[in-house]
Parts: structure tokens; C-alpha cells; sequence
């Protein structure tokens, strides 16, 4: 006879889960890129200038922008919940006395995280994620045996790799802080081949993933129907009010973020999903943000969903590295050494790499620069301590042109360095170091160019809105031309009709 069971090996579940979460964000990208594309062509159209535009938008209709900008997804809401049921059906096999009750928790749990995501309004794709992520992997986790096999022994000591993950949680979560992702990227993906590549695969495709559930206050640009009985001379008043606010009319053909409609001196905002604000038309006239944000929470579903993507990235994703590490150690080890030797050789590895990817950044974090020292540390042999030295200048607001040795960083070899170089070039007001600048948003490395564009508009010198324009409508990368434009709307520049397009 036959008894259903939960497999002792995680590499089928895991695999299932995150591949069905990978089907259910491929969709939704593609889906919400599609839709963009069609809004980013109407209001190139119309003479608006869009973002994202030229090449960039092109890619919005590819494959490749759907399927990497889906695994945004599968690495943080994906890997969330396929760990988590995968740790639940993992504690309830050794729970040999009440796995009943385990099952039923478990459906408890489901159920709660079903409702939770949909707290906000009903929503499809988040509801599918909790609803088919965790399904697949608990299906996979599955299988039948014969009873006369009796249980899968299991190693002595398998709690080893737990202990090691535990110590390695412990140990990271001293870094907790508004810091540690800048610190990640700075001493662990900038600063070396492999991590570039990480770096601008991440930058590359995560705005494709950003954009399908952002809300409406969190879009660069918003699009609109206006009533289509309003008189053309209040229609261009309208126009001209909601632009200011990156709040764009499309035709009726295309859909649109919110439809404005106007009454006996009230004016309803609608969403797409039905939520509605109320305003009277000339306080609206007076302040329209107040307004447009209340129709964005009101309108927003996806805030659960962000949460759990956000949960997802920050604790789910690195024990999912942790978990393909210690898994290519095991079978390796595994060639060679007993099954209690595996487990010894797989924690001590595992935690040894932790521990020494933690150290750059507890370095990085004793690199201050006192204010007499900072031009020798722009000289200094090593690369953290004149990216401290930078730090220390953007951070305490000084003008850069006090220290002509910067101007040797320039061409220097190190992403992190020209990075930080354009950041901390943003409080100068020196009229030698604004070339320099416009010179950094030619960079060939898109971390740097999006630095050089928010530095220019730090300076507020509004004679550098057109040298970002024409820069930034030139390039193919959607996060450079997002950091362009709000370089540009910082520096006062607004949308109108006139505004030449790619």
C-alpha cells in the first residue's frame, strides 16, 4: 500500500513554486508594459515628452523586459512564499503526531494571507501569486511510498545548516539600516565584474517590475481623460493645470489613470477600478495635490502586495542564496566526505562566505574622513577611502572645488568612485565644476549618469534643463531617462505641448 508523504529534499518544491511564480509575473509585466506602451505612444503623440521614450520605450513591447522584469517578483513575493510553505511542510514531516492539525494550520495560514493581499480591494495578480505559489510547491513537495520503505533516515546533525543561517541572520541584521543596500551595492556589486553585472541587470530591468504596481502618486507621469463636454478654452485651462502635476490627457481610445468629470462646480475624479474623489473645482484649481493624492490611496490595491515584495527581497531572497549555496557545497562534499561530514563542511563554508562578504561593509563603515584630511584621502591609494572622502564632502555640503584633486577621479576606473564623484559635484556652485558634471552624464555606466542628473538638479542652475533633455531622450535605459526627468521637474521645468520628443 501507498502513503502520501512530504519529500525529504527541497529542490523539486522550490523549483515548482518559484517557477509558477515566474509564469504569474511574466504575465503581469507583460501585461502592464503593454499598457504603458500604448500611453507612452499616445503622449508622444500628443507632443508630450514621455517617459520612458525612444529605445527604452521600444523595449517596453520585448520578451526579454517581461521575463527579466518578472523575476523582480519571483526573487521577493516568489520566493517568499515558496519558502515559507516549504519550511512549513518541512516542520510539519517531523510533526509525526498531529499532522492533521499541522495541515489544517497550514490552510489557516493560506487563507489569511489570501484575504490579507486583497485587504485593499480585490486584486488578480497578488491573489494569484498567494493562491498558485504556494500550491505548486506543496504539491511538488509531495510523493508516494510504500509504507514497507518506512521514513527516509535523516542525518544526525541536520540542524547544522539551520545554526549557520541563524548565526549569519544574526549577524547581518547589525547592518539593518537605511545604509545597508548603498553598502551592498558600493563594496560588494560595483566593485567588481560579477557584481557590475548583478548591478546592471538589477537597474536594467527592475523599473518594468516597478511600474505594474506602482500607485498613482508614485508614477513619473500620469494619464487623464477630460470630459468631453468641457469647452475648448476650459479644456487648455485644464490641460495646462494638470500638467504642471505630470497629469497628461490621452484619447478615449487609450486608458488612462483617472477621468475627470465636472458638475454644478465639483469635480469627481475616478479610477479604473471605481474609487473616487470628490473636490471642489476651485480648490482644486488652487492645489491640486491634496486631491490627486487622496484619489491615489484611495484607488491604490497593490500596497499589501508591495509590502510582501519588500518582506520578500529582504528575507526571503537571501536565504534563497543561502539555500542554493549550502546545496552546491552539500553535493559536492557529498563526492567525497560522509553524510555527517556534509552537513559539518556545509555550515562552516556557508557561514565562512557570510562572514566574509560582511566584512567589507563593517570596514566601509570606519572609513570616516576628518575635513583637514579630505583632499589627501582624494589621493590616497585606496578606492573606499577616497569614496569616503566624497561621501564626506556631499554629506557635510561642501563645495568640491576646494580640492582640485578631485579632477583626477574623473577618469577613474571604479564605477563606485565616479558615482559618488557626481554626487558629491551636486553642492558646488563653483562655475569650473559644472562641465565636469555634464561631463559625468555622458558616463558609460548608467549608476553614474543618474547621479550626474540628480546632482544637476541639487545645483538648481536651470540653464542645464536642455543639456539633460537632450542627453537623456538619446538614451536606452528607462532608469537614466526617470533620474533626467526629475532632474528636470526639480529644476523647474514643466510639461507642455511645445516639448520636443525623442
Amino acid at each position: 500500500m501507498k502513503t502520501l508523504v512530504i519529500r525529504s529534499r527541497c529542490l523539486l518544491p522550490i523549483t515548482a513554486g518559484l517557477a509558477t511564480a515566474q509564469i504569474i509575473a511574466f504575465f503581469f509585466v507583460w501585461h502592464a508594459n503593454l499598457v504603458l506602451a500604448d500611453r507612452v505612444q499616445a503622449l508622444q503623440s500628443a507632443g508630450w515628452l514621455a517617459i520612458p521614450s525612444g529605445s527604452a520605450a521600444a523595449a517596453l513591447k520585448t520578451f526579454g523586459a517581461a521575463f527579466w522584469g518578472g523575476l523582480f517578483f519571483t526573487l521577493s513575493v516568489g520566493t517568499g512564499l515558496t519558502l515559507a510553505t516549504a519550511a512549513f511542510l518541512f516542520l510539519g514531516r517531523r510533526c509525526r503526531g498531529g499532522r492533521r492539525w499541522w495541515l489544517v494550520a497550514g490552510a489557516v495560514i493560506w487563507t489569511a494571507a489570501l484575504i490579507a493581499v486583497n485587504l485593499d480591494g480585490p486584486t488578480l495578480v497578488p491573489t494569484l501569486f498567494v493562491a498558485c505559489t504556494p500550491l505548486a510547491t506543496a504539491l511538488a513537495a509531495m510523493q508516494w511510498r510504500h509504507d514497507a520503505a518506512g521514513e527516509p533516515s535523516t542525518p544526525r546533525r541536520w540542524y547544522l545548516p539551520l545554526i549557520a543561517l541563524l548565526l549569519l541572520i544574526l549577524l547581518w541584521s547589525t547592518q539593518l539600516n537605511r545604509e545597508l543596500f548603498t553598502a551592498i551595492r558600493d563594496h560588494l556589486l560595483l566593485s567588481n565584474t560579477a557584481g557590475r553585472q548583478v548591478n546592471d541587470f538589477y537597474y536594467r530591468y527592475t523599473l518594468f517590475a516597478a511600474e505594474a504596481f506602482k500607485s498613482f502618486e508614485q508614477k513619473t507621469l500620469r494619464t487623464c481623460h477630460l470630459d468631453p463636454d468641457l469647452d475648448p478654452h476650459a479644456t487648455a485651462a485644464w490641460v495646462d493645470l494638470l500638467a504642471r502635476y505630470d497629469v497628461l490627457p490621452v484619447p478615449e481610445a487609450v486608458p488612462a489613470d483617472v477621468r475627470l468629470h465636472f458638475q454644478d462646480g465639483q469635480l469627481r475624479l475616478v479610477s479604473p477600478n471605481g474609487a473616487a474623489v470628490e473636490a471642489d473645482t476651485t480648490a482644486f484649481r488652487q492645489d491640486p495635490r491634496p486631491w490627486l493624492r487622496r484619489l491615489s490611496e484611495s484607488a491604490d490595491r497593490y500596497n499589501p502586495f508591495r509590502r510582501m515584495a519588500l518582506l520578500g527581497l529582504l528575507v526571503g531572497f537571501p536565504i534563497l542564496l543561502y539555500i542554493m549555496v549550502d546545496g552546491g557545497i552539500g553535493r559536492l562534499a557529498g563526492l567525497f566526505v560522509s553524510a555527517d561530514a556534509v552537513l559539518w563542511m556545509r555550515s562552516s563554508v556557508c557561514l565562512a562566505i557570510g562572514v566574509i562578504l560582511l566584512i567589507p561593509l563593517l570596514i566601509s563603515r570606519s572609513q570616516e574622513v576628518p575635513e583637514d584630511q579630505i583632499g589627501r584621502a582624494l589621493t590616497a591609494d585606496s578606492w573606499p577611502r577616497r569614496v569616503a572622502a566624497l561621501r564626506r564632502i556631499e554629506d557635510q555640503r561642501m563645495d568640491i572645488a576646494r580640492y582640485s584633486e578631485y579632477r583626477r577621479l574623473l577618469e577613474s576606473p571604479w564605477v563606485v568612485e565616479r558615482y559618488w564623484l557626481a554626487r558629491a559635484l551636486g553642492p558646488s556652485r563653483h562655475p569650473s565644476t559644472y562641465p565636469d558634471l555634464l561631463r559625468l552624464t555622458q558616463d558609460p555606466h548608467p549608476n553614474v549618469v543618474c547621479q550626474a542628473y540628480y546632482a544637476l538638479g541639487q545645483r538648481g542652475n536651470r540653464t542645464a534643463v536642455k543639456a539633460i533633455e537632450a542627453q537623456m531622450v538619446r538614451s536606452d535605459h528607462w532608469y537614466t531617462q526617470w533620474y533626467g526627468y526629475r532632474a528636470m521637474r526639480r529644476l523647474g521645468w514643466r510639461q507642455t505641448r511645445s516639448t520636443s520628443g525623442p
